[in-house]
């Protein structure tokens, strides 16, 4: 076994005395050593590049953060501008309410002052009449009419006469109209034996009936009604007929 090893390391030792074969060793080494510089570089530019992209990874992780607060932040914010716009949203709501409430509140006191412009257009005899019955030139005393069951037949009574004249102007009757109803709706709303007058429905073109109903006096015999020209109104035995056009 001695012999063996001997004889392969004397054969070993006389091949790297040989010229060709430690060339072909320099070439290994050296091709090792190029190599190994190679990886050296290539290691070292990885690890540069490695510091760079931990460097940058530090950054982004920073700037992460810095959005992440920068969300909760914002989210805060939203939390907040929704409970504000709720809050204003509740507030207009709330403001509506009241405006329609104030608006209806109103409502009649615009309906009063368009009658009460409407009686200022009156002819100078119709003024006349409505002052003496309400015993003075003034909305208060024309509304307080409405108090007096008496005074409100002696007005549609006069506009009744006012209806029955040709010569009449449809402007003027409608106002004159509408200031009745406004009496009639001061009557209900304020006698004290709660007593109410009820307002008679008049279905337009319906045949008219004599017995429900008064026509004008330029309509026709027989016909359908065409149009209210004064509302009727009853309330136990007293009733007041409508007064109509037929045509």
């Amino acid at each position: 076994m001695d012999e063996i090893q001997n004889s392969m390391k004397r054969i070993l030792y006389d091949l790297l005395q040989d010229t060709e074969i430690q060339e072909v060793i320099k070439g290994i080494i050296k091709k090792d050593r190029e190599q190994g510089w190679e990886y050296q570089q290539k290691i070292e530019a990885l690890e540069k590049e490695n510091k760079v992209l931990s460097h940058q990874l530090e950054e982004g992780q920073m700037e992460c953060e810095r959005l992440h607060k920068n969300c909760q932040k914002l989210e805060e914010e939203n939390t907040v501008l929704k409970r504000e716009k709720k809050e204003i949203q509740d507030s207009r709501e709330e403001i509506f309410k009241q405006l329609q409430s104030k608006k209806k509140e109103f409502e009649p006191l615009e309906e009063i002052n368009e009658i009460w412009q409407g009686i200022l257009k009156l002819e100078k005899s119709q003024k006349s009449y409505l002052k003496n019955l309400c015993g003075s030139w003034d909305i208060k005393s024309f509304i307080a009419l409405g108090k007096d069951k008496n005074g409100i037949k002696q007005l549609r009574n006069f506009i009744r006469d006012e209806i029955m004249n040709s010569n009449r102007k449809a402007d003027n009757i409608r106002i004159l109209a509408r200031f009745f109803d406004l009496c009639i709706d001061v009557y209900n709303s304020t006698n004290i034996r709660k007593e109410h007058y009820k307002k008679i429905d008049v279905p337009i073109g319906k045949e008219y009936d004599s017995r429900q109903y008064i026509k004008t006096s330029e309509s026709i015999i027989n016909g359908v009604v065409k149009e209210v020209l004064l509302n009727g109104y009853f309330m136990q035995d007293d009733t007041m007929k409508p007064i109509v056009l037929v045509r």
